[in-house]
């Protein structure tokens, strides 16, 4: 089982229900969970003390916990990562004992539809996972809205990220 994190309601969910769709086609189960609708409270350490972790987390990161890898797909924010997925990971990070528990040694594969280019969100993207401890696949997944999914492409990109994963 994989597990596709998307952090969008609109052009980014569209995304990942595709690649989804494209997983399927090759007898690969997935889950889409959808970080927005969690709405998980902004995190701050007074919010932590206060009230502890969101009771959103835990299924959540049981998804995560029994994955054999995740696929992100984000939005570029200003150039960067959506506050919706650092939020989330920023949550995810501040349970358990290892705040790399659930990225490290995971593979992921990073997907967007960006209004500009993409760039900007698969490098920050790219740069928090592997701070993490993840492994991140150097091909990735963009389409814009000039730019459409290459579907016979992202499902060789699907297949890499299947392989490495199962490693």
């Amino acid at each position: 089982m994989y597990t596709i994190l998307v952090s969008s309601l609109n052009e980014n969910m569209k995304l990942a229900k595709i690649l989804q769709e494209q997983l399927l086609t090759i007898s690969i189960d997935s889950k889409i969970i959808n970080l927005v609708e969690l709405d998980l409270p902004l995190y701050d350490s007074n919010k932590e003390f206060k009230h502890g972790i969101p009771v959103q987390i835990e299924p959540l990161m049981k998804q995560m916990n029994t994955s054999l890898g995740y696929i992100v797909v984000a939005p570029e924010y200003n150039g960067s990562i959506p506050p919706v997925l650092s939020n989330a990971i920023a949550w995810i990070s501040r349970t358990g004992d290892d705040f790399r528990q659930l990225f490290n040694e995971k593979v992921i594969l990073l997907a967007t539809h960006s209004g500009s280019g993409g760039a900007g969100v698969t490098t920050a993207m790219r740069s928090q996972f592997m701070k993490l401890g993840a492994i991140v696949l150097s091909r990735e997944i963009i389409t814009t809205y000039s730019i459409k999914l290459k579907k016979e492409s992202s499902l060789k990109i699907l297949k890499q990220f299947i392989k490495f994963s199962q490693k």
